[in-house]
């Protein structure tokens, strides 16, 4: 799906839920809910390709297949997050968006601690001191 489609798609969603908010608000969380959803479907549809790109890319360099599987993890952990911290503040409940967004990062961080640990080692092997 074309950027202009997905662009579409999301203004008429937020113009339809905006016009719904003062009528019946879980009526309008749920149109953007369902706007949302089919945003993501969509380019999730373009997804498998953008793996095969990157995974070229580092068999190019010669970089651990382990990294790139950290980073992408990693990666999407943020992009869910952060899409259910969105709809939480669209849904008036911002103290449940700041737990989910903290609960992200620390995800993310464990989720990179293999990387982390190895970027370590390299960087104390380079000094002469072994792990």
């Amino acid at each position: 799906m074309s950027i202009a489609a997905v662009c579409f798609i999301g203004i008429i969603t937020a113009v339809i839920s905006v016009s719904l908010r003062r009528y019946n608000a879980e009526i309008a969380f749920l149109v953007a809910l369902t706007g949302s959803v089919i945003i993501i479907v969509s380019v999730l549809t373009n997804v498998s390709s953008l793996f095969e790109t990157v995974k070229n890319i580092f068999d190019t360099v010669s970089v651990k297949y382990e990294y790139i599987k950290i980073l992408l993890k990693a990666i999407g952990l943020c992009f869910i997050c952060e899409f259910a911290v969105d709809l939480c503040i669209d849904a008036g409940q911002r103290a449940l968006a700041n737990n989910i967004s903290v609960a992200g990062k620390v995800l993310a961080l464990v989720t990179a601690l293999p990387l982390y640990k190895d970027i370590l080692t390299s960087v104390l092997s380079l000094t002469g001191v072994n792990i």
